[in-house]
């Protein structure tokens, strides 16, 4: 989907059809198996490994303990999955562009620069995986799976001293709030018809879930 507005916004409404039942995640596989044909930006293995296993070890924790771990692990792997279609397929601006057309120059504009920072953030975190993979490795890794809850916690440290070093930029700079952006889009008839769909899905899956009420 070329057109950004309409990229974020099937992206929130089949995340939440996804989460939200077994029969929404059902029909967002079959939206995601259809309209993302080509765009769908899996990561690599590596960062796949840790992404998917957290996924695998928090439903395999709720379903020891009674709770409904497969529905839970099968939910969030395909939103995992529209994650990866929407931000790895997106361009730089993409967000700014639609925050600043959303909430206008200052509230707009802040969001969107912190949104670009995040998605910046996540970006490097392929890279990030592969040098702490190695450095465990170099000290005697005992398997991916004991290797997660280091990773997890590497992982979030760095995140934390990049947003701090990008706070003191923007300090440096002046940085007060707000700003002047132009935002600009290019729709096509393919985005229209993939929004349409994923409008469909959330009345679909609100329809099932009021139906079994």
């Amino acid at each position: 989907m070329q057109d950004a507005r309409l990229r974020i916004g099937a992206t929130l409404l089949l995340s939440c059809a996804a989460f939200s039942s077994v029969f929404g995640a059902v029909l967002v596989a079959v939206w995601w198996a259809v309209v993302a044909r080509g765009e769908r930006n899996l990561p690599g293995r590596q960062a796949a490994t840790v992404i998917f296993g957290a996924i695998i070890i928090v439903a395999g924790f709720t379903e020891a303990f009674g709770g409904d771990g497969i529905s839970y692990g099968f939910r969030m792997s395909v939103v995992t999955l529209i994650a990866f279609w929407a931000f790895g397929r997106g361009r730089e601006g993409d967000l700014m562009n639609t925050a600043v057309w959303a909430f206008g120059d200052r509230i707009g504009f802040d969001l969107g620069l912190t949104a670009e920072m995040a998605v910046s953030s996540l970006r490097r975190i392929e890279k990030d995986i592969r040098d702490i993979r190695n450095a465990l490795r170099l000290k005697g890794s005992r398997g991916p799976v004991y290797d997660l809850i280091p990773l997890g916690f590497t992982l979030t440290i760095m995140q934390i001293y990049r947003a701090r070093e990008q706070g003191l930029v923007l300090a440096t700079r002046g940085y007060q709030g707000g700003g002047t952006f132009t935002p600009t889009f290019h729709t096509t008839k393919t985005d229209t018809i993939a929004f349409f769909g994923s409008i469909l899905i959330i009345i679909a899956d609100f329809a099932a879930f009021a139906g079994y009420l």
